[in-house]
């Protein structure tokens, strides 16, 4: 999910060239068309549907549809978020409710509609962040949502290992994805914010996706196959710190 930019589409090529059926859902149809062509011009079997993820019914309609087609679903990856910046007095209350709809309803929802079409087990996927791992300033209800889907994943985990299917959490830092670049733009020294998110890294840099799309694909397969409820970072070093 949230598969037309950043680290699910630098996976959904990833996980193509692998030779895994690839069923990509987000909101922009367009945009879904362009990565799907792009994987079926490489040889490779791809397929997308539209659904707001914080849409009970279409996401179902959605796994429903891409499970139909492939014969049954074996990882979902949910990534697909948004962020919601302010302290719990600045953040506008339809901003934080939206924050928690898309970020953890949202992955609620996909794997409630997924886990019906594991019957031979699975991988689930989160993404959240190193910020469900630490403070930050002024951003509330992203660090909530996202520590959150660690604590369901454990929960998860327990529940489904008697069916073969494992739950992991995907906690990357700083990425050159389209909502870091909007969250430097916003600033007023968007210069001076992207070096200090550099400075701030130990590895002084801002990871590539597909460094983390190598994560996913790792937890995807049966090279992780006795990991579950676990937490894996992948941000630079900046939570050692």
């Amino acid at each position: 999910t949230g598969g037309v930019s950043g680290i699910v589409a630098a996976s959904a090529r990833l996980f193509a060239a692998e030779v895994a059926r690839v069923g990509i859902i987000d909101r922009q149809a367009d945009e879904i068309d362009r990565i799907v062509n792009e994987i079926q011009a490489a040889g490779s079997k791809a397929c997308g549907q539209t659904a707001d993820v914080s849409r009970s019914d279409e996401v179902q309609q959605a796994i429903d549809a891409i499970a139909a087609q492939f014969g049954g679903t074996h990882v979902l990856f949910a990534n697909a978020g948004v962020s919601g910046h302010g302290s719990v007095v600045e953040i506008p209350e339809d901003d934080f409710r939206r924050t928690i709809e898309v970020n953890l309803f949202g992955g609620f929802l996909c794997a409630r509609h997924a886990i019906p079409h594991m019957t031979d087990g699975g991988s689930i996927i989160f993404t959240a962040s190193e910020l469900a791992l630490v403070g930050s300033k002024r951003n509330a209800a992203y660090t909530a949502s996202k520590a959150a889907l660690i604590g369901m994943a454990r929960s998860m985990a327990l529940d489904h290992a008697p069916d073969g299917i494992r739950v992991n959490v995907l906690c990357p830092g700083p990425i050159d994805t389209p909502m870091l670049r909007r969250s430097i733009d916003g600033h007023e020294d968007s210069a001076a914010y992207a070096q200090m998110i550099v400075d701030e890294t130990p590895l002084q840099r801002i990871g590539r996706p597909d460094e983390i799309a190598r994560v996913a694909l790792f937890l995807a397969s049966d090279d992780s196959s006795y990991m579950t409820g676990s937490t894996v970072v992948a941000d630079g070093g900046a939570t050692a710190q």
